[in-house]
């Protein structure tokens, strides 16, 4: 017997997901343009595409229209200054994510604990890199949860700097902060913001560990975490 579709919580059918033609389409169209590698006529994009030429010429507008392709004079398209700004914008999420990786192994590493970096989340701090601790009594974090901002060490340096004006420059190691049994009380935390070009705020980058064993206090262990968040807010492009 085949599964049933999944219920809301009102206890209707929730809609079956669906794939929107329209956007097949413009995909279709864009896949074209990312495989042939030059520009292209109505000609070349029906036979890529398998769609009719008055169809292409709408979305082509629509195209034109917000920049993500230039029509030539011989009548030809090519890709517009938007595609690029998209290839830029996912070579640059490469570059952040094997910057703050890069990072997370150094501080485990050095220090023995886990290593993880947060960004806020409508209210919480959400999980989005970590490197586990190679002792095997560790902290672990699952990567994508949500947790409510609360008095960690995390959660106080993402409510203090995740709204504040861009910062011009100059890296102060009394923002890193630290908390012990706040979430959980057989586990401390020492945390730092990372900021990024302009001064915008990135993150906060955080080791934990068991509070038996990690001292928090220590000027040693706070001094890694501000040297590290300091360097990785150079990598990625803050005046620091």
């Amino acid at each position: 017997m085949a599964d049933a579709p999944p219920r809301n919580t009102k206890g209707k059918r929730a809609p079956a997901e669906r794939p929107v033609a329209a956007a097949e389409r413009t995909l279709q169209i864009l896949d074209a343009f990312a495989t042939r590698q030059r520009p292209l006529s109505l000609g070349d994009l029906a036979e890529a595409t398998g769609l009719f030429k008055s169809v292409i010429v709408r979305y082509m507008t629509s195209f034109e229209k917000m920049s993500y392709a230039r029509k030539l004079p011989d009548g030809r398209y090519q890709m517009g200054t938007k595609a690029v700004q998209l290839a830029s914008a996912f070579e640059k999420s490469l570059d952040e994510r094997l910057a703050i990786e890069s990072c997370l192994s150094r501080l485990v590493a050095t220090t023995g604990e886990s290593a993880f970096f947060y960004i806020s989340d409508n209210g919480h701090r959400l999980c989005l890199f970590g490197a586990d601790s190679p002792q095997s009594l560790r902290v672990n974090q699952k990567i994508g949860v949500s947790i409510s901002l609360d008095e960690t060490s995390i959660s106080r340096v993402l409510k203090q700097y995740d709204r504040a004006p861009a910062r011009k420059s100059g890296y102060e190691d009394d923002m890193v902060r630290y908390s012990i049994g706040v979430f959980d009380p057989l586990t401390s935390s020492i945390s730092a913001p990372v900021f990024g070009a302009g001064g915008r705020f990135v993150g906060a980058l955080s080791i934990s560990g068991p509070t038996q064993r990690f001292d928090v206090t220590k000027p040693g262990n706070l001094a890694c975490v501000a040297r590290e968040a300091r360097r990785l807010s150079v990598e990625l492009g803050y005046d620091a």
